[in-house]
C-alpha cells in the first residue's frame, strides 16, 4: 500500500526587519517612474494650454508657448548636456540658476528610482525563492501612506504645501520669478504642477495596491490550500 504525498503546512508569515528598507526602495522607484511620465507627458501641458488659457494670459501664442515649454522639457531629461535655452523668451540669471537645481534634483530622483528599482527586483526574487512574501503588503503600505496624504492636503491647500516643497528643497529664493525677467513663470501654472503631482500620487497609489492585492491574494489561496482535504490514494 502507498500513500500520496501530502501537502506540505506553510508557517505563518512574519514580518522582517529587511522589508522596510525594501518598501522604502519600492516607494523611491514608483516616485522616479511617476515623476519621468508626469514631466515627459507633453500632451497633459499641451491641453492645458487652451484649458488655462495660456495665450491670454501671457500675451504669446500657442506655438510659442509650446516651443519653449519643450525646451525647458529638454534640458530637464538628465540625458541632456548643455545649457539652458529658451527660443523666443527671455530668462534672467537667476531663473537659469533655479532650472539648474530642478535640473540636478530630477537627475537625482532617476538616479535613486534606478538603483531602488535594482535594489527591489533582487530582494523580491530573493525573498519569493525563500517564500517570504509579507514584503508586498510591507512595502504597499509604506508606499502607500505618503501619496495618500500628500492628495488629501493637496486637495485641501496645493498653494501652501507647493509654497513648503520649495522652501524645503531649494536653497536659497531664485524660485521666487518675476514674470518681468522670467516670462516662462507665466507658461508653467500652479494647476499645470498640480496635475503632475497628482500623476505621480496615482503611479505610486497604483503600484502599491498591485503589491497589496497580490498579497492579499496569495494569502487567501494559501488558507484555501490549507483547508482542502488531502487527497490520499492507495493502491495494493
Amino acid at each position: 500500500m502507498k500513500r500520496s504525498r501530502e501537502i506540505p503546512f506553510e508557517a505563518p508569515e512574519r514580518f522582517r526587519w529587511t522589508d522596510i528598507p525594501t518598501g522604502i526602495c519600492f516607494f523611491i522607484a514608483l516616485v522616479a517612474i511617476g515623476l519621468a511620465l508626469a514631466i515627459n507627458f507633453r500632451p497633459l501641458y499641451y491641453l492645458n494650454i487652451s484649458w488655462l488659457k495660456l495665450p491670454e494670459s501671457s500675451g504669446l501664442n500657442a506655438v510659442v508657448i509650446k516651443e519653449n515649454y519643450n525646451a525647458l522639457i529638454d534640458y530637464c531629461s538628465p540625458f541632456y548636456k548643455g545649457d539652458l535655452v529658451f527660443p523666443s523668451i527671455r530668462a534672467s540669471a537667476s531663473g537659469l540658476a533655479h532650472f539648474a537645481d530642478v535640473k540636478k534634483i530630477f537627475t537625482a530622483i532617476y538616479i535613486a528610482g534606478a538603483v531602488s528599482l535594482v535594489f527591489c527586483i533582487v530582494s523580491f526574487i530573493i525573498k519569493r525563492k525563500n517564500k517570504e512574501y509579507k514584503y508586498l503588503l510591507i512595502s504597499g503600505i509604506i508606499a502607500l501612506v505618503i501619496p495618500v496624504l500628500l492628495v488629501i492636503f493637496s486637495l485641501i491647500n496645493f498653494n501652501k504645501l507647493f509654497l513648503l516643497f520649495h522652501m524645503l528643497v531649494f536653497k536659497d529664493d531664485n524660485w521666487m520669478f518675476d514674470p518681468a525677467t522670467d516670462p516662462i513663470i507665466d507658461l508653467l501654472p500652479e494647476t499645470y504642477f498640480m496635475e503632475c503631482a497628482l500623476i505621480i500620487a496615482a503611479v505610486v497609489i497604483i503600484g502599491a495596491a498591485v503589491v497589496i492585492i497580490r498579497y492579499f491574494i496569495r494569502k487567501k489561496n494559501q488558507k484555501t490550500k490549507r483547508l482542502m482535504p488531502l487527497k490520499k490514494n492507495y493502491y495494493y
